[in-house]
């Protein structure tokens, strides 16, 4: 599990080397390859600051830098927090769908609410149950009665729950569909499901 720093000077501190990394890769490669995943762990540091003028501005810089990165659950959830903060709630409420789609299990596992393992297909390790373990501590205790309340009524709602629905029958089939047309089939489906929640 990643382990934040306990005061604000440090993770400051910590956040800082992160970028003075990222400037080193550009100054010696010529890009950011970043495989250790620095670009992921600034949003949980950033959620615990509550700092919203370097959360705006690594939000744009990250976009700016990995337009097309599919992201980590631990990360997205940060990032929609920290974007319900900054007041975007239409844009929070899309990237918490991100969130949910990128692992059904963390969402109800933040709220307390009962979590079983779902027998469906499972893209990446950060898609499994037990990921939810590495939601840092210190986030956890950063998210608000209102943000909880927040992504429960999100999570309950009739859009998230209707997508949600197909979302888990759709990658049920994909564990037992072998049939190349079928699955790519599939697949467009459960892509085009978030979309839809897109505000």
């Amino acid at each position: 599990m990643f382990i934040i720093p306990d005061t604000d000077k440090k993770i400051r501190a910590k956040i800082s080397s992160y970028k003075s990394a990222f400037n080193r890769e550009v100054r010696d490669y010529g890009c950011i390859s970043d495989g250790y995943g620095k670009r992921y762990l600034i949003f949980p540091l950033l959620l615990v600051l509550n700092d919203m003028k370097k959360a705006e501005q690594h939000i744009q810089w990250h976009d700016s830098q990995f337009p097309d990165d599919m992201g980590e659950p631990v990360q997205m959830l940060c990032r929609s927090i920290l974007t319900f903060r900054i007041g975007d709630i239409n844009k929070a409420s899309y990237e918490l769908a991100e969130t949910m789609f990128s692992n059904v299990y963390l969402l109800p596992w933040i709220l307390d609410e009962k979590v079983e393992p779902i027998d469906m297909r499972h893209l990446t390790n950060f898609s499994m149950l037990e990921y939810c373990e590495e939601v840092p501590h210190r986030v956890l205790e950063s998210i608000s009665e209102q943000e909880r309340e927040w992504i429960y009524s999100c999570y309950h709602s009739e859009a998230f729950v209707k997508a949600r629905t197909r979302y888990i029958e759709i990658y049920t089939r994909l564990k037992h569909v072998s049939e190349i047309d079928e699955r790519v089939k599939l697949y467009d489906e459960a892509d085009k499901l978030l979309s839809v929640l897109k505000l």
